[in-house]
């Protein structure tokens, strides 16, 4: 079924864009919430003259967006997380965090315009895409850091401490193996 759209639609078409869809996905979902009008007909007629005038309003969209996209590309983006040994992180950092991340420094996005790959496991600095518009895509990058827990740090030292002492004992028991061993040595 081919329908004009009278809205942007993800990851089927922009404002304007005639479009084939299967008939229940037009019937059930892109007409009744007025997203798409049918090709035919007098709506579509008037729609049509119509264009021009949503054309301008589009091609300001992009440019507001352009504008926006130029605004966040200078943003330097970071995030810490409790991590491993190694620079593994606890959990990971995906694309909600980073909508968090944006939102704290006044950019509001959908969380689905945040296009990462996989979500971030380890520490350092990561690229992803955010689509601003449709037509307006930006490659940012993340820094991840380590968080610092200041019981772990006291933990490993108890670790360290104990594996210190358990060395201590084997050292001192192999050393009173060895004289029991020269002592049987010199009585036979």
């Amino acid at each position: 079924m081919k329908l004009i759209l009278k809205k942007e639609v993800p990851n089927l078409g922009t404002l304007g864009d005639v479009v084939d869809v299967k008939p229940g996905y037009a019937r059930n979902y892109l007409l009744p919430r007025g997203l798409a009008l049918p090709v035919t007909g007098q709506q579509s007629k008037e729609f049509r003259h119509h264009m021009q005038y949503l054309e301008k309003i589009r091609k300001g969209e992009v440019a507001q967006a352009q504008q926006k996209a130029a605004l966040m590309k200078v943003l330097d983006l970071e995030v810490t997380r409790k991590a491993g040994p190694g620079g593994r992180l606890f959990g990971s950092v995906n694309n909600r965090d980073i909508q968090e991340v944006l939102e704290a420094t006044g950019y509001t996005l959908e969380r689905r315009a945040i296009l990462l790959p996989v979500p971030i496991r380890n520490v350092g600095t990561h690229n992803f895409t955010i689509r601003v518009h449709t037509e307006v895509f930006i490659e940012m990058s993340i820094r991840v850091l380590a968080e610092l827990d200041p019981n772990a740090a006291a933990q490993e030292a108890e670790v360290a401490a104990t594996n210190e002492a358990v060395e201590e004992i084997i050292e001192e028991t192999e050393v009173t193996a060895e004289e029991e061993s020269a002592e049987a040595a010199e009585a036979s």
